[in-house]
């Protein structure tokens, strides 16, 4: 993997932490989740008219992406109303890499070499290293981190969907503007089923913000789309999920969570993962 590809995914984890970090601090997470799915299929919804329909074989894809997702969104959304950024976070990301790397093994027969099983597990080592950190556990308590962990699942399960989908020339361009599109008002109708009507009051109280966050955050998916397009499954959500160090550097910043020896060290160990995976 090239440093440039590295840096723009590293940017990406960035993103993705950031408005992560606005869900988890937002007075309703439902409804931030929904303005930044809901601005994103928005964004997407003109690009409809100028891409080819998708064939059955993406429609398939499609389907199987939605229904990972929506398991997804619901599980986010709950493990941020039950647990601290700095827990659960770590969690659902520190889980991807491996699984992705193992489930892209029969799925795309991709056979990572040693120096790039080595970065991941450094990398994964390091993730989960945040969490599992005795006094949140102890005070969290269990549901924060059972949620996060189907999270984290169903994250590796779609990552891999999206990566089989992408790597197909003439129909990845209409997968990813469907793709968007239905994650969108999919959100929405989670949304309204979970909070009713009081969705529309919480949603209209922070809808800029939703927005802004919405674009970016197109912006973030679209750059792990275009790597997994071309690059290992495995090493590309390794680099995504880096997004936990600057997850935990919010954290700390803005929600006054603990930074202590034990995390400075975890981070190390992602970096010299993410250096052994570019050998």
């Amino acid at each position: 993997m090239t440093l440039t590809v590295t840096a723009l995914l590293l940017l990406a984890a960035l993103v993705h932490a950031s408005w992560n970090a606005f869900i988890k601090g937002a007075r309703d997470p439902v409804a931030m989740a929904s303005l930044i799915y809901g601005s994103e299929a928005l964004l997407m919804v003109p690009a409809l008219f100028f891409v080819p329909p998708p064939p059955q074989s993406i429609w398939l894809l499609l389907a199987v992406h939605v229904v990972l997702h929506i398991i997804y969104k619901i599980a986010m959304v709950a493990m941020y109303i039950h647990g601290e950024l700095s827990q659960v976070y770590p969690v659902t990301r520190g889980v991807a890499p491996l699984l992705v790397t193992l489930l892209a093994i029969p799925a795309a027969g991709e056979i990572p070499g040693g120096a790039t099983v080595i970065g991941i597990l450094l990398i994964c080592a390091g993730l989960l290293s945040f969490a599992l950190e005795r006094s949140k556990v102890a005070g969290a308590g269990l549901r924060p981190l059972l949620l996060a962990g189907i999270a984290g699942v169903v994250l590796s399960a779609y990552t891999v969907v999206d990566g089989l989908a992408v790597r197909i020339p003439e129909a990845a361009l209409s997968y990813v503007v469907w793709m968007f599109v239905l994650d969108g008002f999919t959100m929405l109708v989670i949304a309204r089923v979970w909070r009713g009507e009081r969705i529309y009051t919480a949603m209209r109280d922070r809808w800029k913000t939703g927005v802004a966050l919405g674009i970016i955050s197109a912006v973030n998916f679209c750059i792990v789309l275009w790597a997994l397009s071309f690059a290992a499954m495995g090493p590309v959500a390794a680099l995504r999920e880096t997004s936990v160090v600057f997850a935990a550097i919010i954290g700390t910043l803005f929600m006054k969570e603990a930074f202590g020896p034990r995390r400075i060290i975890a981070a190390i160990g992602i970096v010299v993962g993410i250096v052994f995976m570019n050998l």
